[in-house]
């Protein structure tokens, strides 16, 4: 997330002064007339159907999948025997958020085979410049967390600062605060939940760092900018949520952090604890109880895997490598014996999703084919209810991607798709 955020701060003065020039001297244009999309037939390939690779015939439609052979075909695609996909589903990153790293994200992930994403924390007003960029036939579909809420003194102001000096920039924590939504006690939530209704948000979320420490870190300097929310917040904010309509997303850190989250009610939990070991703590701190598992998967909450990022923590801390590698399939395990719903989500701005789903395979908690379809299906589900995305099915999007390889013998095959179809439109070969 530090990329993404150095390059906010980089455009904390100047997107609203193009946003604005955008609006007030662009000439408008007439809206063109959407040319017809070409009706196809997918000869061969072998498609996933949630287990195995079989053989199967669709034609594309209208941009839809359909079983029923159409009266005319335009193109056929030849796919051979290569091994045939569903795209890919990132349920949590931060590397479209920002007009100067979207294009350069939308193509990353589009080569990885990766066409639906959730960002985390973006506010409308901070996309003005790129609005309309993302959803397109030739980019990827997006879903933001439309209101991003902290503390006053919380992730991510300790990021943007930090980002700031780095770049040379001077920003104050108030100049900060403008790229999340400060909330400290009830009358901050009182004060801003008008504004949040504003922005018409399908998903919000807060963030919570060590929330039973909370008192005790906030008279440490060094944390300043890195705590989270009050956990006596969490339910009141999603009470207030869930009666409005509006999915709840938590960051939650640690084990207790999970904890609070689950009683709060939550809709989706963005992280796996156990990507760090903070300093003062164990990986103890990180197992999730079973009572709260148990209690999760009776809500239906959906937990966002984020394992990977691990990996930047033990690069400076050697020593966590075992136990947090430990604790991971320790919750892993105990969260798909419980019957939680995972989604694959990598939170990795200089990657992608398949860099989390290979992750996943090395730690060897589930089936290769279950992984796969977690990433595509119950991703999708998950994070998309409301699409016919992830899965092959009369009517879904026709959306696909298509590999030399069989996935389910090497997961590194993923890294090397052939062939991208969104919605019926060839992208071409990566």
């Amino acid at each position: 997330m530090r990329l993404a955020l150095t390059l906010a701060c980089l455009a904390l003065a100047a997107t609203p002064a193009l946003a604005h020039e955008s609006q007030s001297t662009a000439p408008a244009r007439p809206a063109a007339a959407a040319a017809p999309m070409p009706t196809l037939a997918f000869r061969g390939g072998r498609w996933f159907d949630g287990t195995r690779f079989v053989p199967a015939r669709w034609y594309s439609v209208d941009g839809r999948l359909t079983r029923t052979r159409p009266a005319r075909i335009d193109a056929t695609i030849e796919l051979g025997d290569r091994y045939v996909l569903p795209p890919l589903v990132e349920a949590h990153s931060h590397d479209m958020q920002n007009g100067r790293f979207a294009a350069i994200s939308n193509g990353k992930n589009l080569r990885a085979g990766v066409f639906y994403s959730v960002q985390m924390c973006s506010r409308p007003d901070q996309r003005q410049d790129f609005a309309g960029f993302f959803g397109q036939s030739a980019s990827v579909d997006v879903l933001y967390a439309d209101a991003c809420i902290s503390s006053g003194d919380g992730h991510p102001l300790g990021m943007i600062l930090s980002s700031a000096r780095e770049a040379g920039m001077t920003v104050t924590p108030e100049d900060g605060r403008r790229f999340y939504d400060p909330i400290d006690t009830l009358a901050d939530l009182d004060r801003l939940w008008p504004q949040i209704l504003a922005r018409r948000p399908r998903l919000i979320k807060f963030i919570m760092i060590n929330g039973d420490r909370r008192e005790r870190d906030r008279g440490n300097a060094r944390l300043f900018g890195y705590l989270g929310l009050d956990p006596a917040l969490a339910a009141p904010l999603v009470e207030r949520a869930h009666r409005a309509g509006i999915r709840v997303v938590a960051h939650a850190d640690s084990a207790s952090d999970f904890a609070t989250a689950v009683a709060a009610g939550v809709d989706i939990l963005a992280h796996l604890p156990g990507y760090r070991i903070a300093d003062g703590m164990s990986a103890a701190d990180y197992r999730i109880a079973d009572a709260v598992i148990a209690e999760a998967a009776r809500r239906n909450i959906v937990v966002i895997t984020t394992a990977g990022i691990s990996a930047s923590h033990v690069q400076r801390n050697p020593g966590n490598a075992e136990p947090l590698r430990a604790m991971q399939i320790e919750n892993l395990t105990r969260l798909r014996a419980a019957g939680v719903t995972l989604a694959i989500g990598s939170d990795n701005v200089m990657g992608t999703v398949v860099d989390e789903i290979v992750y996943l395979d090395g730690l060897g908690v589930m089936p290769r084919a279950e992984l796969l379809r977690r990433a595509t299906a119950d991703t999708a589900r998950a994070m998309f209810p409301d699409r016919a995305i992830g899965s092959f099915q009369e009517g879904a999007d026709a959306s696909l991607v298509a590999y030399d390889a069989d996935p389910l013998q090497s997961i590194e095959t993923l890294r090397s798709p052939r062939i991208l179809i969104k919605n019926g439109s060839l992208l071409g070969r990566p």
